[in-house]
């Protein structure tokens, strides 16, 4: 790789799509073992292929990147604990993560891996860049959602290196903040297994469009300016496609790397040929786009034309493209929601008699293609498009390697220690050790340096094991040791040694993880107890409200509106008032925010003794990692939802800076939920009613007025947070029936949010009064009863 040049990183969503990208000029590949991956219905990897492929990569000086970019439930620390150990031994390159708690047991057990922060953790800011350096994060992956500018600035300052996306599909919400699918399907994205609630039609202001269907992306436009940016590496998404989608886009961008700029529009016309919705380069250089396509949200192919006229069942157009018997074809006819796709058996040039038929057509012509009997009505100007191309898959053919040719083997140190009377042989390599004794008496050997050569060739033939020979020593005088005789002591010694080895590593996952009881103690610093004897009740507002009876109010600050500020401190007691930072502050914003954290003081006349417990005024709340940065230094802070704290490891990640208090995610169910209540004591905060944030994006929904109706005659609402907008169900999240089951199992301090869907004070308040006097709210209730996927 050119070292001014970023890295060019490909999908590698099965081990054909990795041969495709390392192929056609990847310098890195990322791909997922079958758990914990964000692409769960990808063909990911048994541990057996992803050997091989870092073999392969390293033998061609590239680079693998392991997804571990999902949260991680409390029963399932064991077994993240032992992907990360089958990690380290695979050699991986580094780790792409999103579980605070992953992060915590790669710290505290396997330092030597490398950590790139995932791009589900929406870092958008320079502070949340900033605040994953300070965690020993090597790389972070950005927010699609970033322009240019802060591309640049963020890269510049940050101190580790930047990673962006230059092509592939979007989503319409920032990554990691969407729960659509998990709240309505059971099908959690932020554990790999979205179900893409996001493609499908929705019906507002009368007519029904795909009102967050996301165009792909395409940054092809803006390489010079991503150049200029200083990332460290240009990212495809694409795990969940072809290894001929891989290979065609990574030959693209490898191209227009290399300056070779010839034929770009061709090349770019091809991928759109494999798969392809309408371009888009999202905000990159203006805030104004229109990323979404409100029509058809699946593979269009690429535009060669359009409908001149149908003649006797053939269809007339002039294509800008060549093509070939069995070329695929689609055109869009209005109202339809999926386009009408045919192959073209019959092709001719109009020019051509009736009766004449063409194996290939040559590009720029006036052709005629013969339709299928059924076809619908194509009006003229109807575009058509090219969704398969014969051409496009011969040009992207790729060898893969012999299957294990290059396995991965760990050198394995032998010493040979012979005497007449015995000779000891010892396997050795990172302090595991294995020893076979053969018993004598041996013959002299005759000629010694022969002797030496049979037992180092003996030793070169470990063959289907895990090790390859290290370095040979031999001591002491040789004697004459029978060939079948030193190849059954081989066998012995290294079966010993691997089963040492395997015990050393078995050993090493299960006595590295804290257990249960250190867990607890460490977080509440040995304080189990302490429950206050009652419920305590939080409530999270946008607008000031004062609830009496209720322990602490929530107020996410806005510097555009820093009266509300106001009206909280006239109103609460500083012990009272907890201010709480938006899940999203753009760039441009957190100079405004920072200034409004530092004015954030009391503002009644205060004595003394007063201005020093100043502090217990300090209550605040993160929802971001750039969020949590600009919070340094306070506290008392509490980490809200989209932190995620799914299990005790991520807790702790959490307590070491500085946060208090973790409200549970709302998308976890009813067994990890008692776990961690038990787990984390009142550090615990368990949200019961809010109209949950299903998306939050940068993108106006393509769809008129503000509320929608899905095909199942679910409604939802979208609302305004600054300048997101945030997609929210009509139906509260309410776990208001189980609240007796949750005190029984520990739980003491619960979350009201009314951050969206309310729709007046009154209402605010009558939800307030009922749920804190034991009443329950009618809703849905997630995952709790069902389960998390």
């Amino acid at each position: 790789m050119n070292k001014q040049l970023p890295e060019l990183l490909a999908p590698a969503g099965t081990p054909e799509a990795a041969w495709a990208g390392l192929a056609y000029g990847a310098d890195a590949v990322y791909a997922g073992l079958p758990r914990f991956s964000a692409r769960a219905e990808a063909g990911n990897f048994s541990a057996e292929a992803l050997d091989e492929l870092i073999g392969y990569a390293h033998h061609l000086s590239r680079r693998v990147y392991i997804t571990f970019n999902t949260l991680v439930q409390q029963s399932e620390l064991n077994e993240a604990l032992e992907t990360l150990a089958l990690i380290r031994d695979l050699n991986a390159d580094g780790v792409i993560v999103q579980d605070m708690g992953v992060v915590r047991l790669m710290r505290k057990n396997f330092p030597q891996l490398r950590r790139h922060a995932s791009t589900q953790l929406a870092v958008h800011n320079l502070e949340g860049a900033k605040q994953l350096a300070s965690l020993g994060f090597k790389r972070v992956v950005l927010a699609r959602e970033l322009s240019l500018k802060e591309i640049a600035y963020i890269s510049r300052d940050c101190g580790i290196e930047t990673e962006t996306f230059i092509h592939g599909a979007l989503c319409y919400s920032y990554s990691g903040l969407c729960l659509f699918s998990s709240h309505l399907m059971g099908r959690s994205g932020n554990r790999g297994r979205c179900a893409y609630c996001c493609r499908q039609f929705f019906r507002g202001g009368g007519k029904e469009t795909l009102a967050f269907s996301m165009k792909d992306f395409s940054a092809a436009e803006h390489l010079p300016e991503i150049l200029a940016a200083g990332v460290a590496s240009l990212k495809i998404e694409g795990r969940m496609k072809s290894p001929l989608y891989v290979a065609a886009v990574t030959d693209f961008y490898r191209k227009a790397l290399a300056g070779d700029v010839a034929d770009s529009e061709q090349r770019l016309s091809d991928i759109q040929t494999i798969f392809g919705r309408p371009a888009t380069d999202l905000y990159l250089d203006v805030p104004d786009t229109e990323p979404i396509d409100p029509v058809n949200a699946g593979h269009h192919g690429a535009l060669i034309g359009s409908v001149k006229e149908t003649r006797r069942g053939w269809l007339i157009l002039h294509s800008n493209r060549a093509l070939m018997k069995f070329d695929g074809l689609k055109v869009e006819t209005p109202g339809d929601t999926f386009a009408y796709g045919f192959a073209a058996h019959e092709i001719r040039l109009t020019s051509d008699p009736e009766s004449k038929r063409r194996f290939e057509l040559p590009a720029d012509e006036e052709i005629a293609v013969k339709l299928p009997p059924d076809h619908p009505h194509l009006a003229p100007g109807t575009p058509v498009y090219c969704s398969y191309s014969q051409a496009v898959r011969q040009r992207y053919e790729f060898t893969a390697p012999r299957p294990g040719q290059f396995r991965q083997r760990k050198p394995v140190n032998i010493h040979v220690s012979q005497s007449l009377e015995k000779v000891v042989l010892t396997a050795l390599s990172d302090a595991v050790k294995a020893e076979v004794v053969l018993p004598g008496p041996f013959e002299p050997a005759r000629q010694p340096e022969k002797s030496a050569a049979a037992i180092r060739q003996c030793f070169e033939k470990l063959g289907d094991t895990d090790w390859k020979l290290g370095e040979l020593t031999l001591e002491g005088p040789a004697g004459f040791i029978p060939v079948s005789v030193l190849n059954d002591a081989r066998r012995r010694l290294i079966s010993e040694f691997s089963e040492h080895w395997k015990n050393s590593r078995e050993k090493l996952h299960i006595d590295q993880f804290g257990g249960r009881g250190s867990t607890r103690a460490d977080l509440i610093d040995g304080r189990r107890g302490s429950r206050p004897s009652s419920s305590f009740w939080s409530v999270k507002v946008r607008d000031f409200q004062d609830f009496p009876g209720v322990d602490e109010l929530v107020l996410e600050i806005d510097p555009s509106r820093p009266e509300e500020i106001e009206k909280a401190r006239a109103a609460l007691p500083p012990e009272k008032l907890r201010l709480a930072l938006p899940v999203i502050i753009r760039e441009e914003d957190v100079a405004a925010f920072r200034e409004l954290i530092s004015q954030c003081r009391l503002s009644v006349p205060l004595d003394q003794n007063e201005r020093d417990a100043r502090s217990t005024f300090q209550k605040w709340e993160a929802a971001n990692v750039g969020g949590l940065n600009l919070l340094q230094g306070k506290d008392d802070v509490t980490a809200d939802w989209p932190l995620y704290t799914l299990n005790t490891q991520a807790a702790l990640q959490w307590r070491e800076q500085g946060i208090r208090q973790f409200v549970l995610s709302p998308e976890d169910d009813a067994e990890n939920i008692f776990s961690l209540i038990e787990q984390l004591g009142d550090a615990a905060v368990v949200p019961v009613y809010q109209h949950t944030p299903l998306m939050i994006s940068e993108t106006r929904p393509a769809a008129d007025g503000a509320e929608l109706t899905d095909r199942s005659r679910r409604t939802f609402s979208v609302e305004s947070n600054g300048r997101q907008f945030v997609l929210v169900n009509e139906t509260p999240f309410s776990l208001t029936d189980h609240l007796d089951e949750l005190k029984a199992k520990g739980a003491r301090r619960f979350r009201i949010d009314l951050s969206y869907g309310i729709r007046s004070p009154d209402e605010a308040a009558d939800i307030v009064r009922r749920i804190t006097s034991g009443s329950a709210v009618p809703g849905h209730t997630g995952n709790f009863d069902r389960g998390l996927q």
